[in-house]
């Protein structure tokens, strides 16, 4: 059996990949984790084994798929017995956001219509559905926001909030397209728009959790509704619009 053939038959529990495009398959799924901050800045990717047999792919495939992340500079390599992928460091991925953007901005109202779809009718199923130990989770996580000694903290504790909101919701087709379409955009806003921001969006947060805590689910999706329009207007800027 050929590598196209084997990588197209991956076993289960693996993500699976198009052989006529896994190494580009690899690439964006990896690069999805970044955008979603899955995996952040400066954190090492898992070895060339391991990353291969969770994507279900070749090592040779795998190295083609870091080459082409490590030539866009979403991640570092070094080599030697101590070596392997990083994501880079938050500065740097700004530069890849921007280029990213630019290539792709055609896609941005499309990416937040489904994003303004999904989030807002996961948050009134959340507000009808959560448990007592959901809402502590997301509490948890709003509380976490303003605590993280890092810019890209943030946008790590927004991801853990949303991820704690889609769970709550029970049901797990749209935490999947949820988490998919946030995989599609990267939000580093850089420390300017921060400061001017950063005390609202953690403010929409704690109003979505309330709505929550009240099973209020009208006002739950509207408050997401709202908080959507502000990320729009932080990438807005970002973009220089």
């Amino acid at each position: 059996m050929d590598e196209g053939s084997a990588e197209s038959s991956s076993a289960s529990g693996r993500v699976s990949l198009a052989a006529d495009t896994a190494s580009e398959n690899a690439a964006r799924h990896l690069r999805a984790l970044i955008f979603s901050s899955e995996l952040g800045p400066g954190d090492r990717l898992p070895s060339e084994r391991e990353l291969a047999a969770q994507l279900g792919i070749s090592r040779v495939t795998l190295r083609l798929a870091l080459k082409s992340l490590e030539s866009t500079g979403f991640i570092v390599t070094t080599r030697g017995a101590h070596g392997g992928s990083r994501v880079t460091d938050y500065e740097s991925l700004l530069r890849c956001w921007q280029l990213w953007m630019a290539d792709h901005e055609d896609d941005l109202e499309d990416i937040f219509e489904v994003r303004l779809t999904l989030e807002t009718r996961i948050a009134a199923l959340a507000a009808e559905r959560r448990t007592a130990e959901e809402l502590e989770t997301i509490q948890t996580a709003v509380e976490s926001e303003l605590s993280g000694p890092s810019r890209s903290s943030l946008f790590r504790a927004d991801m853990d909030i949303h991820r704690a909101i889609a769970k709550a919701a029970h049901s797990p087709r749209l935490q999947r397209g949820m988490l998919e379409v946030r995989g599609e955009l990267f939000l580093p806003v850089d420390q300017a728009l921060l400061e001017h921001r950063e005390g609202e969006v953690h403010e929409a947060h704690r109003a979505i959790l309330e709505a929550i805590r009240a099973r209020d689910s009208a006002r739950a999706a509207e408050l997401t509704r709202a908080h959507n329009e502000q990320v729009r207007t932080l990438v807005q800027r970002a973009l220089g619009r």
